[in-house]
């Protein structure tokens, strides 16, 4: 989903657990890069949940910057694009 600028995008999946572990969300997550930056979009944002490791450790490893929210509960995450 984007603005109406397409500046910010915002990523959000979910993967069923019947497809867990396959490397799913790594491509899916690969794609959305790639079309946001087609798009000419300069940031892409998500959250999730703090107890959601497995989703933390793919934001790392494809680039976003981490940090939990106020309360604790939620992990804000962002990636700056390239123009």
């Amino acid at each position: 989903m984007a603005d109406p600028d397409r500046e910010t995008v915002e990523y959000a999946i979910l993967v069923a657990d019947a497809w867990q572990n396959r490397g799913l969300g790594g491509h899916i997550t690969d794609y959305c890069l790639e079309i946001a930056a087609r798009w000419g979009a300069q940031r892409i944002v998500a959250q999730t949940t703090t107890d959601n490791p497995r989703m933390i450790a793919l934001f790392r490893n494809h680039g976003f910057d981490i940090r939990p929210d106020t309360d604790g509960a939620l992990v804000e995450v962002e990636k700056k694009l390239g123009s």
